[in-house]
């Protein structure tokens, strides 16, 4: 737990099972009532140690009067509702990422099987790996997440003690993800939309009519002009070269792009067999999709995806439909 700017704490919260280890979270600390920004992951660890480092800076849970979520993903999200529950603290989400818990809470059954239509249809075989390893299909210490009490807009402002923060919808990462910026201290919780070493994953998910990597690389360019003197992300460490690192993930998916034609050749291809060919966490030295976790493969192929989608838009790829299965040419 350190203290990053008056007032504003960094607190760790970890992730069961993750290479990231842990979820940034920060309390802003108010006159009568605190904020916090993120919550973590949805389980007794999690809520533990939130609890043991708000005790090290004498902030009860019941001090807490809102939750703002950077976005909707389960090591952000999932302490929400128990945090209301213990707190009455308010939970704020953008509406789009709202939109997303209805289908694991309300029709999971039918969540799984289109999401299993989707994997199949872009080539992967029945039983390669599991398409919904999620959290929300777990039972047992898991918290299940609700619906927030209040929509965060894109543009308004959040006042809490000496700061004022604009919520910059930045959608990528997650369709309804958020930034919050402060432009008198000029600093930025940036959520997972721009972390200092790793690239977030960015997935076109089941049947979507978005282009996520489009929205991405637009949110980037976004944020890239903003005057930013420190980046507070949701995972690794604080950082201050806010452009540099948009150039560099904007490069990435440029490199990421240039890999996947080649895979293609001049053939046609799944998003599976393109997968396939890729080296997957190449800022951590390069990882074969037959080495990766399920987990990970489910979101190297929905990666994939997202950028044949982006490059399908701008006419560098086609589709091509076949005995029900989708294959992508160059154009």
């Amino acid at each position: 737990m350190n203290e990053i700017l008056p007032g504003i704490y960094q607190l760790q919260i970890p992730i069961p099972d993750n290479p990231l280890g842990h979820t940034n979270v920060y309390l802003v600390k108010g006159t009568d009532s605190h904020l916090l920004i993120d919550a973590g992951y949805g389980n007794t660890d999690a809520l533990q140690a939130l609890q043991n480092q708000l005790n090290e800076i004498n902030v009860n849970l019941k001090d807490i009067s809102h939750v703002i979520a950077t976005h909707v993903h389960f090591d952000h999200y999932g302490l929400t509702d128990k945090l209301r529950q213990l707190s009455g603290a308010k939970i704020a989400l953008h509406p789009i990422d709202k939109k997303m818990l209805a289908p694991k809470s309300t029709g999971r059954e039918d969540f799984i099987r289109r999401a299993e239509h989707w994997f199949n249809i872009n080539g992967v075989p029945a039983g390669d790996f599991s398409v919904l390893p999620t959290p929300f299909s777990k039972t047992g210490d898991i918290f299940s997440p609700g619906l927030p009490d209040i929509d965060l807009i894109s543009g308004e402002e959040i006042g809490i003690a000496n700061y004022k923060f604009q919520v910059i919808w930045t959608p990528g990462h997650s369709p309804g993800h958020v930034c919050l910026y402060e432009p008198h201290h000029k600093f930025l919780f940036a959520g997972d939309h721009v972390l200092p070493v790793i690239t977030p994953n960015v997935s076109l998910q089941p049947q979507s009519d978005t282009n996520p990597l489009g929205d991405f690389v637009n949110s980037l360019q976004k944020v890239k002009e903003l005057d930013v003197n420190l980046v507070l992300p949701a995972h690794e460490h604080i950082f201050t070269n806010l452009a540099e690192r948009v150039d560099e993930i904007i490069l990435h998916h440029e490199q990421r792009n240039s890999e996947i034609l080649t895979a293609i050749g001049s053939g046609q291809k799944t998003a599976y067999q393109i997968s396939q060919q890729i080296t997957w966490m190449p800022e951590l030295g390069g990882v074969q999709y037959q080495d990766m976790a399920p987990m990970d493969k489910r979101l190297a192929i929905a990666e994939t995806l997202s950028h044949l989608e982006a490059m399908r838009v701008d006419t560098r790829v086609g589709q091509v439909n076949r005995d029900s299965i989708i294959y992508y040419r160059r154009t």
